[in-house]
């Protein structure tokens, strides 16, 4: 496997890796991952200290002790420096997500998502002092906030162009501005104090990172190390306090600014870094034009920078490509060297997407699809054209109306989902939406097969429908009730939010935060678009419908009567009536009667779940990765008409129902051209595998016409594993010897490895296409 992983590199990369970034990515193995109560320490200390201010306030004054008290640390051969634990990798504990660990850890030591798994417990001592903390937490309703989805884009080229100095004088003026006789104005004056408070410990964060890269040049023996730290500490000494004026001190000021955000608030799901080839080329030019740098150093800082997301651990996005505010091919030489830096780096995160349109440029595709041969999940594709339609889609569902401009330049966050960057709220999501849960509960008028409870409303006994359209209207009254489900448990998460964790340093970073003295939390954004709901099984309610249409009512072997028994014993005695449903062709195979019932739940879903408004003022925009969820989802779901056995995995987001796809890729992409993703307003996920030796040949071509046929039916999202399913195979039996397997799983990537067998035997599940 290594002999071939080297070969296809050697044919692949066009700057070599340098010996740091390679030692640096083995590294990455070895961390010695942990808890940290450091942050909890500091947070519980200065709540403490300002009981009866107001909340705002002690959240700017908790955010700035934090940044001057935790401790820093600058890395052997490291380049771009920066972190949130110290000397280690590993997670912080904070109020926010302490109660969640205490019910969920594997939700955080990788056993469920595949990633890095905490090696290192906390200590007796560090267990003893965090018990000490639990009253007063749980005492000031400060547990269990959720999760701060984390999915946004936020102004970075704000912090490049003014640097933290610069936002903070935005904000006085803003308070300048205000009028104190106004009581609404008078309002507003903690969260812009905070801004200030925060923006000066931002500012002063960097000038940390600059003297202790200088405490270490004083000992340092080599030369050349002693020589990049002194570099290091006057790049740090500059940024992100100042304007960036070079390469170097751009993606050193675009890192530092993107972990100060977990600095806010740890518990999230992924801060999005947004399509950095866009933010980061004017300085690249104006270096490479005065000849301040080499193509090749810059290459280096761009590896060291994705390496430094792997070694925190933290779950970052980035996007490049796409269209430029005319409508134009965006791309430019950070493009294909931030597709280089995949390749060198070749670890889980960020997750990666390429931004392609009907405009992309051949070479621009060429490099991506030798990033998907390596195997690693990298690329996803993100269809630019798509996400245009969506953008503007939101702009004509209330508050602020979506530009053109600001349309072509949004980005993908997370897994997928669609954000303007520096301009919107960010993702505040709901539970997620079960479609084939909705479907069985249409066969049971509403009640649970897992232990028969009455979960949704009563919609008729299905052994009395006469018509396919009363199992659609069933259908359609259990989605509603799941949307109403789902806006009331939003809308108690996100008060408890906006009354325990608003933000003053992520709102500072927002556009109309500042100049309207408001924070994101209470509707201070641009946009206030994003609350999301994820979901699952869409493939399986929509290859339900199509059968219980072909056999039941149009070809009429079987009577609805029949279908509900069988469904109710599991097929067991049923084995013929199950054979005849799974014979039935499903959805992927470019069938129309099959796909318009896909497309028709997709539309029912998009259409309810846009009606959701949250409590910033804005509406829902459903889509977006079901995350591993599709396994457990399928734990609540009973036997389907489409065949399906109870309480097994379903399909995830978009993708046809695993192994269903028997017509190569092609027919799936002509059936996913049959949903109408421009309404999927988050973006749908769909997976696809695709046998190695597709390599072996004219590979590349044969993926760039796919993804050519990927833009031209209009379909947002699609990522590719390129493994055979005797790898898979293998690496579940000895997964010693595939510890850096990596894989996409829903809209983000894991080590196959650690995953779950649950999931893993979803992942092996998938066709494997050929071309």
């Amino acid at each position: 496997m290594l002999d071939t992983l080297k070969q296809t590199l050697d044919n692949v990369v066009d700057i070599p890796a340098t010996d740091r970034v390679e030692t640096l990515r083995q590294g990455y193995y070895t961390l010695d991952s942990r808890y940290s109560i450091d942050r909890a320490r500091i947070e519980t200390q200065v709540l403490k200290q300002t009981e009866g201010e107001p909340m705002i306030t002690r959240r700017a004054k908790v955010f700035s002790q934090i940044l001057r008290d935790m401790p820093i640390e600058i890395h052997e051969k490291e380049l771009i420096v920066g972190g949130t634990n110290g000397k280690y990798p590993g997670m912080s504990i904070s109020p926010a997500n302490a109660g969640y660990l205490a019910g969920k850890p594997s939700e955080f030591d990788g056993n469920i998502m595949g990633k890095r798994p905490i090696t290192t417990p906390l200590s007796d001592e560090d267990m003893a002092e965090l018990k000490e903390m639990l009253p007063y937490w749980v005492e000031h309703d400060r547990m269990g906030a959720g999760y701060h989805y984390g999915h946004n884009i936020h102004g970075f080229d704000k912090v490049l162009k003014k640097g933290f100095l610069g936002i903070k004088k935005d904000a006085e003026d803003s308070i300048g501005r205000l009028d104190m006789d106004n009581p609404q104005d008078a309002a507003k004056v903690p969260f812009l104090e905070g801004v200030v408070l925060a923006m000066d410990a931002a500012a002063e964060h960097g000038k940390r990172y600059a003297d202790r890269a200088r405490e270490l040049a004083e000992s340092e023996t080599d030369s050349d190390r002693k020589e990049e730290l002194l570099e290091i500490a006057a790049v740090c000494e500059r940024v992100p306090a100042h304007p960036a004026e070079t390469f170097h001190e751009a993606i050193q000021a675009y890192l530092l600014t993107w972990l100060l955000l977990y600095y806010e608030y740890p518990h999230d799901l992924g801060f999005s870094q947004g399509r950095m080839d866009q933010s980061l080329y004017p300085y690249y030019k104006a270096d490479i034009d005065a000849e301040r740098i080499t193509k090749e150093r810059a290459q280096e800082l761009i590896d060291c920078s994705i390496l430094k997301v792997n070694y925190e651990g933290k779950v970052g996005s980035i996007g490049v490509g796409g269209l430029n505010e005319k409508g134009r091919d965006a791309s430019n030489d950070l493009t294909y060297m931030f597709i280089e830096a995949m390749m060198h780096t070749r670890l889980i995160n960020p997750y990666f997407a390429v931004h392609i349109h009907s405009k992309t440029p051949d070479e621009v595709l060429i490099k991506a699809a030798k990033l998907t041969s390596i195997g690693t999940g990298h690329p996803q594709y993100i269809n630019a054209d798509v996400m245009v339609d969506q953008a503007l889609a939101r702009g004509s569902i209330g508050g602020n109306p979506v530009t053109l401009e600001d349309a072509r330049a949004s980005a993908n966050v997370g897994c997928l989902e669609l954000v303007i960057p520096g301009k919107d709220s960010g993702y505040l999501y709901t539970s997620g939406s079960n479609l084939a849960l909705a479907m069985d509960l249409s066969m049971t008028n509403g009640k649970s097969r897992h232990d028969g409870k009455q979960i949704g409303p009563e919609t008729g006994d299905p052994r009395a429908f006469d018509a396919l359209e009363d199992v659609k209207d069933a259908f359609h009254k259990q989605l509603t009730h799941m949307r109403d489900n789902s806006e009331k448990a939003s809308n108690r998460s996100e008060r408890h939010i906006m009354d325990n964790f608003p933000t003053v340093y992520e709102s500072a970073l927002i556009d109309d935060c500042i100049k309207t003295g408001i924070c994101r939390e209470e509707g201070g954004a641009h946009y206030n678009f994003n609350t999301g709901t994820t979901t699952s099984g869409s493939s399986d309610a929509g290859d339900s419908l199509a059968v219980i249409k072909k056999l039941v009512f149009d070809e009429k072997k079987i009577t609805m009567d029949e279908l509900c028994s069988a469904l109710d014993s599991n097929f067991e005695g049923y084995e013929n009536l199950q054979k005849m449903c799974l014979e039935v062709p499903k959805f992927g195979n470019d069938i129309d009667y099959v796909d318009d019932e896909t497309a028709w739940v997709v539309h029912q879903w998009a259409s309810e779940y846009t009606k959701m408004k949250n409590l910033r003022g804005g509406q829902c925009c459903p889509g977006g990765s079901p995350m591993f969820n599709f396994v457990p989802d399928g734990h609540t779901v009973g036997a389907l008409p489409s065949g399906r056995l109870a309480y097994t995995p379903l399909a995830d987001a978009s993708s046809p129902s695993p192994g269903k796809d028997v017509s190569g890729p092609t027919a799936v992409f002509k059936s996913l051209g049959k949903l109408d993703h421009a309404e999927t307003l988050g973006g749908l996920v769909t997976n696809m595998r695709i046998d190695p030796l597709v390599f072996e040949g004219d590979g590349i071509g044969r993926i760039i016409d796919l993804l050519r046929s990927f833009v031209d039916q209009k379909i947002v999202h699609t990522q590719i594993n390129v493994v055979k399913s005797e790898t898979l195979l293998d690496a579940q039996k000895h997964p010693e010897n595939y510890g850096d397997l990596v894989v996409k799983v829903a809209g983000y990537n894991a080590f196959f490895a650690r995953l779950t067998k649950p999931l893993q035997d979803s992942i092996i599940s998938r066709t494997e296409h050929g071309l």
